[in-house]
């Protein structure tokens, strides 16, 4: 990189880009006026200044502060390195080798990539050159120190909490529901005390982690409600299985103080909130996490309906499983290569369907619509579900003797409308069919349905909802009296889109209730939505359109 004679005596200097990378570990003095990356950021513009009969120049600032040495994930390392790649950038300058990485195996691979991009590397308090083997002797040699200080920080970061948890102090994170902390130490909150209390009594009442859960969301108690050190409020959401299970073995709460790192117990100085015999009996009923779990999956199997009843075409059983979405838990059906079904939208679904048997066959003045989950599981025996393409067929089997007893107690008020299931009767058995459909094969989300016989999974379509709110915000911006460059400007669309969200709001009355009432019809889009609007203000063609989706796209 060095300027030969020639380039000194014909004038030219080849320009050289100098980029230069600051970092502090801590956020502690960020705030300063002055603060330490900004004389990090002048020392290395003083020192480029310097190298100036070299062709150097300043090129751009990168900084990561309040961020560790020791790890990659650094957004302005990131972004320098995404620049070498670009070869936008021939000199990386810092102040300390040790602000770019105090990880000698990071160093390294970062050196390989600025060898293979031919940027080179200085540190303007640390004199050495990375051309020559002394030089990246020197530097390795310097890096095995910075790594070393890290570590040794490190050892006694954790040799600090080790002693404080030992007198029995609260370091660092969230204090547990009951306490507030204090210099350190938990203190007992008033109102969160009783709530732990009801908690372990719930808990050796009803038996059951997920039903005391429930119970608990269900009285309107939400989890522990905190502020951070910056000001974010945290906490305040719904009671889940696993935080009332951290809660009922969180020995804290009987004056004990764990460290997990060093897998021990001390003695705390913070107060008793739960009596250690309750404690004691919680544990015992709760057992080890593998006990917990199948505590959890026997509660979601005694709620499912189809819960050891569901079979495929082959008699394979579907299983249950489960996931979390957004701090949400969603259970659903499952077989090995096939589909996902929603418990709760497959529940409900069959539930409707032996609601909607009709009896009429047998000459008794039976109402079967009042059946509930309890008396469905009672009757039901079995149920296959049978997959062709997109369709899934659902068969099921009721005992007969135990359907027809639990229907007698629901007496004929008025006669049913003219949607029941014509059922199958057999000698001990009634028989059932009815079919849903899915997306596409690959799809584990159910769709919407038409036919009275298609499962319905009734659920917002937010595309909809949003067209619609901003139509009736173009249209308000006309009624503002606005010039057709400001209300371009002010909805941020053109005229094109602009007119085709204000026919929105002239769609039918009974379409807007639809889509607001999560009534929309299969997959529609709101470009369909917009093509029925277009150029036609007939209510009941609308309608009709609605009713037929697919042929909204062809106008």
């Amino acid at each position: 990189m060095a300027p030969s004679f020639l380039d000194w005596w014909g004038g030219k200097m080849p320009k050289v880009n100098c980029a230069i990378y600051t970092r502090k570990s801590t956020e502690h003095g960020l705030d300063m006026e002055f603060n330490s990356l900004q004389n990090q950021e002048e020392a290395c513009k003083a020192y480029i200044l310097s190298q100036s009969f070299n062709g150097w120049e300043y090129y751009k600032t990168y900084s990561d502060g309040g961020i560790s040495g020791g790890t990659m994930e650094r957004p302005g390392l990131k972004t320098l390195l995404n620049d070498i790649r670009a070869r936008n950038i021939q000199v990386v300058v810092v102040y300390k080798v040790d602000r770019l990485s105090r990880s000698i195996i990071d160093f390294h691979k970062m050196m390989q990539e600025f060898d293979k991009y031919g940027c080179n590397f200085v540190s303007i308090t640390q004199s050495f050159d990375t051309s020559n083997s002394m030089g990246k002797l020197t530097l390795n040699m310097l890096l095995s120190f910075a790594q070393f200080e890290r570590e040794v920080s490190a050892e006694r970061v954790r040799d600090k909490i080790a002693a404080s948890k030992a007198k029995g102090l609260w370091m660092g994170g969230t204090p547990p529901l009951g306490y507030d902390l204090k210099d350190k130490q938990l203190v007992p909150n008033a109102q969160e005390k009783t709530l732990v209390n009801l908690i372990f009594n719930k808990y050796l009442e009803l038996g059951n982690i997920q039903a005391t859960a429930d119970w608990m969301n269900q009285q309107g108690y939400r989890s522990k409600c905190w502020q951070t050190a910056s000001g974010d409020k945290r906490g305040g959401h719904l009671f889940r299985h696993g935080s009332i299970q951290r809660i009922l073995g969180n020995p804290v709460y009987i004056g004990k103080m764990p460290h997990l790192a060093a897998n021990k117990v001390y003695v705390g100085k913070q107060a008793v909130l739960v009596p250690c015999e309750i404690f004691e009996q919680v544990q015992s009923k709760i057992g080890n996490s593998k006990n917990g779990l199948r505590e959890y999956r026997s509660y979601i199997r005694q709620k499912a309906l189809l819960a050891d009843k569901l079979f495929d075409d082959k008699g394979n059983p579907y299983k249950l499983t489960s996931t979390t979405k957004k701090g949400q838990k969603f259970q659903y059906y499952f077989i090995r290569n096939g589909i996902h079904i929603p418990v709760v939208q497959l529940d409900g679904f069959v539930l409707d369907t032996i609601c909607r048997t009709d009896l009429s066959s047998l000459d008794l003045q039976t109402d079967s619509s009042q059946i509930g989950v309890n008396e469905a599981k009672t009757c039901l025996k079995r149920a296959v579900c049978i997959k062709t393409g997109t369709d899934c067929h659902l068969q099921l089997e009721l005992d007969k003797n135990a359907f027809l007893d639990v229907c007698r107690k629901n007496p004929m008020q008025e006669p049913r409308q003219n949607d029941l299931l014509v059922p199958d009767i057999r000698k001990n058995t009634i028989a059932l069919r009815a079919t849903f459909y899915i997306d596409n094969v690959s799809s584990t989300r159910l769709q919407n349905g038409t036919a009275n016989n298609i499962l319905t999974v009734r659920q917002l379509n937010e595309s909809l909802v949003r067209g619609l709110a901003r139509a009736w915000q173009c249209k308000k911006i006309i009624g503002s009296g606005m010039t057709s460059r400001e209300w371009e400007k002010a909805s941020g669309m053109n005229k094109r889109t602009f007119a085709r969200y204000l026919n929105l709001c002239y769609l039918s009355p009974r379409i807007v209730a639809d889509i607001l009432e999560y009534r929309n019809p299969r997959n529609m889009s709101l470009k369909e939505l917009m093509n029925l609007a277009e150029g036609n203000v007939d209510f009941e063609k609308q309608e009709n359109l609605w009713k037929t989706p697919r042929l909204c796209g062809a106008l």
